[in-house]
């Protein structure tokens, strides 16, 4: 039975090659991962349930058997499958060894529902069984304490979000990324730009329409909150499933435990801690205030961003449209796909700026999101906040990203330049 669980996962032993239908569009990260392949490394792949880690672990394997790897030296074991997450470390390796002694690349998919998989991963990589190990998960514990010491130096961790936009516009059969040809199609752009606010970037709900999109959405969410919070730390689903739509119907918006504690009438300890489970989950993730003095972020009220849009829109409290917000949070998105740390910015006097970008020891980008800037008080506001922060920072220029806007101003002898949101996006 379990020797036939594992054959289902494995649908290249069979066809000698990997089948199309599992590739899907390739992912940046993808490229990323391929990169370290001559490093010894375990490669773990951590992103929020659903956002393509499995697809992922297929387009490296095909690459592997591309690549001259036999296809039946690759096994994939996925522990969401009860057949295989209930069998011992010690049958799957004897089922793995009745089917292939060769076997050279292990893929580990949703590895954390098995518990004690650290040191067993750990013994697999100091004993040379495998030439290669990938192991995927749908939580932020594999970065935990305990994990980092087990693997300490053993590993190379990468993250998977939903779909970029750029992976979006693939997926909806978008091929020609010239840049000649994208501002000619500008009119195009703008409508998968919105589309893409409101629809998200899982790649399994993308271009469906809304009532199925919402279906989809909120069954992945309540799977999240039941699983990988509710099951997972033995905590209330109601109080999870509470904070959790407070937090994503603020998105883009700061908040305190006390804030949250109050909204939903429980002890602030029991905020902090259920906030700290839905930031494992991957489902949130908090910005920190920029300062030179460390204990003043840890003080200060953090901003909350959710993994994706689409899902935000099918499960929040919502009374009216709020691209502003969708908006700066699909930015925040960009920024940590990027790498770079991402700070927000705010001084004494009132003004604020959403994401200050630091590389090395350096501010590299301030950047201002502003869906909509033809109301005049609202450059005005946008612009000084700016400058304040590039005086503030010794930097001379600044950005702010809109719908449509494009063009350059100078205030008080900074440069800030208006950019379209979707140029930015593409990297044009």
């Amino acid at each position: 039975m379990l020797e036939q669980s594992i054959r289902l996962w494995n649908p290249w032993w069979a066809e000698k090659t990997m089948p199309q239908n599992l590739t899907g569009i390739k992912r940046k990260v993808t490229d990323s991962i391929i990169q370290t392949l001559d490093t010894p490394h375990i490669k773990d792949i951590i992103g929020v349930r659903r956002s393509g880690k499995t697809t992922i672990l297929y387009q490296i394997a095909a690459h592997l058997i591309d690549s001259n790897t036999p296809p039946d030296d690759i096994v994939l074991l996925n522990f969401d499958d009860p057949i295989i997450n209930a069998a011992s470390f010690d049958e799957i390796l004897t089922g793995l060894c009745k089917i292939n002694l060769n076997l050279s690349c292990l893929f580990l998919d949703e590895i954390q529902q098995k518990d004690g998989w650290e040191r067993w991963v750990r013994t697999l990589y100091d004993t040379n069984r495998f030439d290669r190990i990938f192991i995927s998960g749908s939580s932020a514990s594999l970065l935990s304490r305990d994990i980092g010491r087990v693997l300490s130096g053993r590993h190379i961790t990468f993250e998977v979000m939903p779909f970029s936009f750029f992976e979006y516009l693939k997926k909806r059969e978008w091929n020609n990324f010239d840049t000649d040809y994208l501002i000619y199609n500008r009119e195009k752009l703008l409508y998968y730009q919105k589309a893409y606010i409101e629809e998200g970037g899982f790649p399994e709900t993308i271009g469906m329409d809304e009532f199925n999109r919402k279906k989809i959405l909120t069954s992945l969410y309540n799977d999240i909150i039941a699983r990988d919070i509710s099951s997972r730390f033995g905590v209330s689903y109601e109080i999870a499933g509470k904070i959790c739509q407070l937090m994503v119907t603020n998105c883009a918006g700061e908040y305190s435990f006390n804030s949250i504690a109050k909204a939903a009438h429980i002890a602030v300890e029991t905020a902090q801690k259920y906030i700290d489970y839905l930031n494992e989950s991957l489902l949130i993730m908090d910005l920190s205030l920029y300062s030179h003095k460390l204990k003043t972020q840890f003080k200060q009220n953090k901003k909350t961003y959710t993994i994706d849009t689409g899902l935000r829109n099918a499960v929040s409290f919502r009374f009216a449209p709020d691209m502003g917000k969708l908006a700066e949070n699909m930015v925040f998105l960009e920024l940590k796909r990027s790498g770079d740390d991402v700070y927000y910015w705010k001084s004494k006097g009132g003004f604020e700026v959403d994401f200050v970008v630091k590389r090395g020891h350096q501010i590299h980008t301030l950047l201002q999101v502003s869906w909509d800037v033809r109301n005049e008080k609202t450059r005005l506001l946008e612009e000084r906040s700016l400058c304040h922060a590039c005086k503030e920072f010794g930097i001379t220029s600044a950005m702010i990203l809109s719908e449509i806007n494009e063009e350059i101003v100078r205030r008080d002898g900074i440069t800030i330049t208006y950019y379209p949101l979707w140029k930015w996006l593409l990297m044009i």
